[in-house]
């Protein structure tokens, strides 16, 4: 940080004389340069306004529509400028922050799930803001890991959800229908999650690695210096260097390291004090 001083000259005129001074102002602080802005990424908000979007064009309805079936919860009526601006939150400049009952509000007008409105949209790899984890990971979050769930099911067990008891079992082989205990269980919904979820991506992991496949098939075909050289745009890499067989590019370079201006190779030089060998 540094200060500047300003120096004023200022002068004074009377009939005889001619007075002059200088004034030295107050040194200014330089402003602090603009800090640069924070890195992009996806805030919850957004996740929640986009799935809103989804939610709507899903039940195919219009935003006044929309609008309408939110005024029992609100009590109040949203213009469907309202509604535009809760979806837009998602892309555009300005930001909606949601609160945990407006879920709840959310899943209740359009019959679905709260976790609907927190799953990450198709495709997108950013992170998540004020974390180092991409948004396509926001549903392990959701549904939790493997070692994370234990508690989750002791919670659920205070509260009376359980997993079908062996009974419950034999009755489900017996009859074909599921236990009520089955319908709720936690371990059920999340295996169908995952299913569903496996289901929606692994098109792309396949179309990924069929892509790979034609990769190295081409590859194959045309080997490491063709595929350079398509890359390059430079034929002479496609062209092998021409040596005598059996001789290597070390054994090439030292007689070329050897070699005079004629192109013979010099003959090596005795060691002074050497014995020569009859």
């Amino acid at each position: 940080m540094g200060y500047r001083l300003y120096h004023v000259t200022v002068s004074t005129y009377s009939a005889d004389t001619r007075q002059t001074c200088t004034v030295v102002t107050m040194p200014r602080r330089r402003p602090d340069p603009t800090p640069p802005p924070p890195p992009a990424g996806v805030d919850l908000n957004q996740v929640v306004a986009y799935n809103v979007r989804a939610a709507r064009e899903l039940r195919g309805w219009t935003q006044e529509e929309v609008s309408e079936r939110l005024e029992p919860y609100l009590g109040q009526r949203l213009t469907q400028a309202g509604i535009s601006a809760i979806e837009r939150a998602w892309d555009g400049d300005r930001r909606r922050e949601f609160d945990a009952h407006e879920l709840l509000i959310f899943a209740l007008v359009f019959d679905l799930p709260m976790l609907w409105f927190l799953l990450p949209p198709p495709g997108d790899h950013r992170l998540m803001a004020q974390t180092t984890r991409p948004v396509d990971e926001l549903y392990m979050h959701l549904l939790g890991r493997p070692e994370q769930l234990e508690p989750v099911y002791a919670r659920l067990r205070q509260i009376g959800v359980t997993d079908p008891t062996a009974a419950e079992e034999t009755v489900e082989k017996i009859t074909g229908e599921q236990a009520r205990s089955r319908r709720w269980s936690y371990k059920e919904r999340r295996k169908e999650l995952l299913l569903a979820l496996l289901n929606e991506h692994a098109d792309d992991l396949d179309n990924a690695i069929d892509e790979l496949g034609r990769q190295l098939d081409h590859l194959r075909r045309v080997g490491i210096r063709g595929f350079i050289a398509e890359h390059t745009n430079d034929d002479d890499y496609a062209r092998p260097n021409r040596r005598q067989p059996g001789r290597t590019a070390s054994a090439i370079t030292t007689d070329r390291a050897t070699r005079g201006g004629t192109g013979s190779a010099k003959p090596a030089r005795t060691r002074r004090g050497a014995s020569k060998k009859n």
